[in-house]
C-alpha cells in the first residue's frame, strides 16, 4: 500500500472514531441530563416548604403522597423524582426510553431524545424543536389511553410541565410518559418457546387485530407493524408503540383506489371495493397481512400437534394472501385455541390407548426422567395434555415412556401438565398427582 493510500485510510479511521465518540457522548449526555433532573427535583423538594410546591387548590399532603391520577395513573410531574435505577433501554429519532423503579414495580419512562434525529436536525429555536418532539410523546400517551385494552400497554402517568425548554440540566421537569415495562420480542426467543406459549402470543395478536379493527377511534392501520412495536408484560403481548397509527380506512372515489399493494414486491395483494367513498375493511385486511408476515407465521405452524398443522399453515397462507380480515384472524386463532385446549383433534383410535394404562391416584415417581423434543421446561419430558387419554397417546409414541403423571397444574388454555417417565421404580405418595402406568410395567 502506498504512503498516500495509507494516509487516506488512517484519516477515514480517525473520522469514524470521532463520529462514534460524538454519538456515545450524546447518548451519555441525555442519560445524565435525566438523572440530574430527578436528583435536582428531589433536592429542591427537600429544601423547600411543602406549601410552596402545591398548586392552587391542591393540598401539600396530595403532593407528598402517591398520586392517583385519572384512568388509574399513579405518577405525575410532582413525584417523578421518586423513581430510581434509571437505565437507558432504547432510543429513536424522537424519544428515549428508560427503565426505572417506582415503589414496588418497574416502569418504562419515555421522554424526548435530545440527541435524536428530530432534535439535532431541527433548524429552528431549540425550545420549538423540543415542543414539536414533546407533542408527539403526549399524543402517544393520549392514543394509548384512548385505546385502553388488556393488550395495549397501560399508561401509569405523564408529566407536562408546560414551560419552555432550554439546553442544560432541566430543573422544572421533562415532558414524559410512564407506562408498564415489558420485555422485547426477538425471533430466537419466540422459536425457543413451547407451542402453547407461542399459541398464547398468536391469540394476543388476534385480539390486538380485532381491537384495532373496531377501536373507539375507528378502524386503525399500523403502518409499521413490526415486533419492535410490541412488548410482553406478564406473559401477555401488548402494543406499546402507536407512533405510526393511521385512523380510518382510506377515502376513495372508485374501486381502483382500494387496491392493496405489497410494499416489498409492488404486486397487488387484493382488490377491495369503494363503498360510499370509503375503502371499507382496508385497514383490517392490511393489518392481517402484516401480522401474518411478522408474527403468526412464526407462532403457530411449528411444534403444534400434527393434526393441527394443516389448519395452522392455512391461517398463515390466507393472511399473507389478504384473504382474511383482522376479525377473521381472531376467529380462526380462537378456534385453534379451543381445539387445542379440548383435544378435539384426537381420533377415537388415539383415545383407546388409555385402556393400556392402570390408574394410581395420589402416587408419583421419583427420578426416571428422560428428555423429549417438545418439553415445556429444560429438563425431563413435560407437556400439557387435554386429558389422560392424550397423555396415554403421547406416551405410546415415545419409546422411552413407560408411565406418565398428571399434575393438578393447569396452563392458560386449561390443559393439565403431564410428566412422562421411563420406568416405574421409586413410587411415592403425592396428594395432587395421578400416576398412569403402562400395563406390564408395574
Amino acid at each position: 500500500m502506498t504512503p498516500k493510500k495509507e494516509t487516506s485510510r488512517m484519516m477515514r479511521l480517525s473520522q469514524l472514531s470521532m463520529y462514534v465518540t460524538v454519538y456515545l457522548c450524546l447518548c451519555l449526555i441525555v442519560n445524565v441530563a435525566l438523572v440530574v433532573f430527578f436528583m435536582t427535583e428531589h433536592k429542591q423538594r427537600k429544601n423547600q416548604p411543602q406549601a410552596a410546591l402545591a398548586s392552587p387548590g391542591v393540598s401539600s399532603s396530595q403532593i407528598t403522597e402517591e398520586l392517583h391520577l385519572p384512568n388509574g395513573q399513579i405518577l405525575g410531574c410532582s413525584n417523578l423524582h421518586a423513581v430510581t435505577n434509571l437505565t437507558v433501554i432504547g432510543a429513536g429519532w424522537t424519544k428515549a426510553v428508560y427503565k426505572a423503579y417506582y415503589k414496588d414495580r418497574w416502569v418504562a419512562i419515555k421522554t424526548v431524545h435530545t440527541g435524536g434525529h428530530d432534535m439535532t436536525n431541527c433548524h429552528t429555536d431549540v425550545s420549538v424543536c423540543y415542543q414539536q418532539c414533546a407533542s408527539k410523546i403526549l399524543k402517544e400517551s393520549l392514543l394509548l389511553q384512548q385505546l385502553a385494552h388488556s393488550n395495549v400497554v397501560k399508561v401509569l402517568g405523564e408529566c407536562d410541565p408546560g414551560v419552555d425548554y432550554s439546553p442544560g440540566p432541566p430543573v422544572v421537569g421533562l415532558v414524559s410518559i410512564v407506562t408498564e415495562l415489558g420485555q422485547p420480542l426477538d425471533v430466537i426467543k419466540i422459536l425457543q418457546m413451547s407451542f402453547e406459549n407461542r399459541l398464547q402470543l398468536a391469540y394476543d395478536v388476534g385480539k390486538i387485530l380485532q381491537h384495532l379493527a373496531a377501536s373507539p377511534l375507528g378502524p386503525l392501520l399500523m403502518k409499521d407493524f413490526r415486533r419492535q412495536q410490541f412488548v410482553v408484560v406478564d406473559g401477555a403481548l401488548k402494543l406499546s408503540d402507536v407512533d405510526d397509527l393511521v385512523i380510518g380506512d382510506p377515502h376513495c372515489t372508485r374501486d381502483d383506489e382500494c387496491v392493496m399493494i405489497d410494499d416489498n414486491t409492488g404486486s397487488t395483494i387484493v382488490n377491495l371495493t369503494c363503498q360510499a367513498g370509503i375503502c371499507r375493511g382496508f385497514n383490517s385486511r392490511l393489518n392481517a397481512v402484516y401480522a401474518g408476515r411478522h408474527f403468526i407465521r412464526l407462532l403457530i405452524p411449528y411444534g403444534c400437534p400434527e393434526p393441527l398443522e394443516a389448519g395452522a399453515i392455512d391461517i398463515v397462507n390466507q393472511q399473507l394472501s389478504g384473504t382474511l380480515s383482522s376479525e377473521d384472524v381472531y376467529f380462526r386463532v380462537h378456534q385453534l385455541v379451543k381445539i387445542y385446549s379440548s383435544g378435539a383433534y384426537l381420533t377415537e383410535f388415539d383415545k383407546r390407548f388409555i385402556s393400556d394404562y392402570t390408574i394410581h391416584p395420589g402416587v408419583t415417581i421419583e427420578n426416571s426422567d428422560f428428555p423429549c423434543l417438545k418439553t415445556v421446561i429444560s429438563t425431563g419430558c413435560v407437556q400439557s395434555v387435554s386429558s389422560p387419554s392424550e397423555g396415554a397417546w403421547l406416551c405410546s409414541q415415545m419409546s422411552s415412556c413407560q408411565a406418565f403423571i398428571i399434575n393438578d397444574d393447569y396452563t392458560w388454555t386449561g390443559r393439565q401438565v403431564a410428566v412422562f417417565k421411563s420406568s416405574v421404580s421409586k413410587l411415592k405418595e403425592s396428594k395432587h398427582q395421578t400416576l398412569y402406568i403402562c400395563r406390564g410395567q408395574g
